[in-house]
């Protein structure tokens, strides 16, 4: 008992000793052993997201910079515009941690594009994203898939039972990026339906700084379900047996000269450095196509249903976006991607949407990759930083009355004005790779749809009530709405 109580006392004292660190962000006090982590999941649950309980922290510090302890790891966790925009174009912060939801997200290994760095991540993200121009990514071949899978939703749409449109547009952005990753088009019944249910569940047990189980590693071992520690090994286990199987196929069938897919791009640079030190292996290939995967399925989906709710609830503007489409478009043709830039207004609802419901409020984790500082207080190494772009994008200082829909924030003139200060997929060396993806899939998606229908909110109510679930990413919880044809 008196070991025990020496410990803990002498515990405290460590705490404090640390906390009282000339120059280290302010926080709340971390209890022994489970540090922050309850106090936080409270404050999580009671504000509706990770990301407004940070916002509620740096409000009670009065400070745009804190620090959280959760189990054992140091968390700090930037709210102010200015520190988050300067975080994302130094070095210093490039680096990923190596927690335990991200070792087992990635299968123990450090490979891949998303939660690797070093020489490694960086020859293979180069190489990733000017090969995924060249199988068609942004190109006329995606802008031609992404018509294909339109006129697929339009023709669900005309059953009258449709009341919610997720299920729908769900699996146009996976079937896009399948195709121009493996040359084949996925069919409704297969696997990927099932990674989708994954990734969603996936996506709700965690948040960006790992959840329990990167705060409580043991946790998987007395409440594997609970702590999400079998979601992540089932989706690793569906998806590495389903990826492996593609892979090897493409390696039977492979001709050297012949290559039409970001597979048989990689097995060329693999085979050519077969007998070098070299990035291209089995296993940087199986986690590359896996960060495709968790970036590419969920978030453009999720950001759509957004864009569909708002629209809905401001008749106004879905007035001006009709207007606009048709004196474009017109009624008969789909769109195409030439028309964006003639398209100001519509572009302007995009970024307004997205600015107001980002699907990823928080970015990161990012691993200082030095001693450094930021904001007059000193990072060591290793640190673990998380950056609240939500404080950025609803910051009053760039866009009075921040909560409100006003796509004129981005329409001047009679033109599309863009901000330097919004930030939507990132900034600098870790800015997102699928951005031209999401961006011309968001673009054609919606305005093929609003090119055919009205939404409206359902008889008798005024607006969609947006219920949130939060997570890694934010999506919504299924609503409904009434679609009627124009």
């Amino acid at each position: 008992m008196f070991v025990a109580l020496s410990v803990l006392i002498l515990t405290l004292l460590l705490i404090i000793i640390v906390r009282q660190k000339p120059k280290y962000p302010p926080g709340p006090f971390p209890w022994p052993f489970v540090g922050n982590q309850f106090y936080l999941r409270k404050l999580t649950r009671k504000l509706g997201g990770q990301h407004l309980a940070f916002l509620e922290l740096c409000k009670q510090y009065n400070s745009g910079i804190i620090s959280l302890r959760l189990g054992l790891n140091n968390i700090v966790v930037i709210c102010d515009s200015k520190l988050i925009h300067e975080m994302l174009h130094k070095e210093e912060f490039d680096g990923r941690p190596w927690n335990e939801f991200i070792k087992i997200r990635n299968m123990g290994m450090r490979k891949g594009i998303t939660m690797n760095d070093g020489p490694e991540w960086k020859e293979l993200r180069s190489w990733s994203v000017r090969t995924l121009r060249t199988v068609g990514f942004a190109q006329r071949h995606m802008t031609e898939l992404l018509t294909n899978e339109l006129a697929i939703i339009l023709e669900k749409l005309k059953d009258p039972n449709v009341r919610h449109i997720r299920p729908v547009i769900s699996p146009v952005v996976i079937n896009v990026l399948w195709t121009l990753v493996t040359a084949k088009r996925p069919s409704e019944d297969s696997r990927l339906q099932v990674f989708m249910d994954l990734l969603e569940r996936r996506a709700r047990v965690f948040d960006m700084a790992g959840g329990m189980l990167s705060t409580f590693p043991w946790i998987r071992h007395i409440a594997p379900e609970t702590s999400g520690y079998n979601i992540l090994q089932t989706l690793n286990d569906e998806l590495k047996n389903f990826l492996m199987d593609t892979i090897n196929e493409h390696k039977t069938k492979y001709v050297p000269g012949s290559e039409i897919d970001f597979i048989d791009m990689f097995l060329r640079e693999m085979f050519a450095q077969k007998d070098k030190d070299t990035v291209f292996t089995d296993d940087n290939l199986l986690v590359t196509l896996i960060d495709f995967f968790i970036a590419g399925v969920g978030n453009t989906t999720a950001t759509l249903d957004f864009f569909f709710l708002q629209i809905a609830n401001h008749q106004d503007v879905q007035r001006k976006l009709h207007e606009e489409i048709d004196a474009v478009i017109g009624p008969n043709r789909l769109p195409q991607l030439e028309d964006r830039v003639k398209m100001p207004y519509t572009e302007a609802i995009l970024t307004e949407c997205q600015r107001l419901w980002l699907v990823t409020p928080i970015i990161g984790p990012r691993r200082v990759l030095e001693n450094t500082t930021l904001g007059g207080y000193k990072l060591p190494k290793n640190s673990t930083v998380l950056m609240n772009v939500f404080c950025n994008n609803m910051n009053p200082e760039f866009y009075p009355d921040p909560t409100e829909l006003k796509p004129e924030r981005f329409y001047k003139n009679g033109a599309y004005q863009p901000d330097e200060n919004i930030i939507l997929f990132g900034k600098g060396h870790r800015r997102c790779p699928g951005e031209a993806l999401a961006k011309t899939a968001m673009f054609l998606l919606f305005v093929g749809i609003m090119q055919k229908v009205r939404l409206l909110p359902m008889p008798g109510k005024q607006k969609i009530k947006a219920e949130i679930n939060p997570g890694l990413t934010l999506s919504l919880k299924p609503y409904e709405m009434l679609i009627v044809s124009r």
